[in-house]
C-alpha cells in the first residue's frame, strides 16, 4: 500500500534483477533522466522485495522492473505503485510514452 501522507507520487524507480539487468537499468535510468523524469535506481543492488519497498517508501509512482526475461524480450515490466497494476511493455514504448506525456503537459 502507498504511504498515507497525502504526498503526490511521481517518478520512476528502476528495479534490476541480475548483472545484465543492472547494466540495462543504468541505461534506462539515464534515458528517464534525460527525458526530464524523476528517476532512481538501487545502487546497493538489494533483493527485489527490498527494491520494491524502497520504491514505495520513497513515494515513486512507477517501478520499472528489468530481469532476465525482460532483457530477452526487449521489454520492461511497468508497475503502477498506486493501483498495483503492472504491464509488460517495450523499452522504446516506455520512452515514447514519456515524450507523449511531456508534450501534453
Amino acid at each position: 500500500m502507498p504511504p498515507d501522507d497525502g504526498a503526490i507520487r511521481e517518478g520512476y524507480y528502476v528495479i534490476t534483477l541480475g548483472e545484465e539487468a543492472w547494466i540495462e537499468g543504468l541505461k534506462l535510468l539515464a534515458q528517464l533522466r534525460a527525458a526530464g523524469e524523476v528517476a532512481e535506481i538501487d545502487y546497493r543492488r538489494r533483493s527485489m522485495k527490498a527494491q520494491m519497498r524502497a520504491a514505495n517508501n520513497e513515494n515513486y509512482r512507477y517501478a520499472v522492473i528489468i530481469g532476465d526475461d525482460e532483457i530477452q524480450q526487449g521489454t520492461v515490466t511497468l508497475r503502477d505503485m498506486d493501483s498495483g497494476e503492472q504491464e509488460m511493455i517495450s523499452q522504446s514504448e516506455l520512452v515514447s510514452r514519456l515524450s507523449t506525456e511531456e508534450e501534453e503537459a
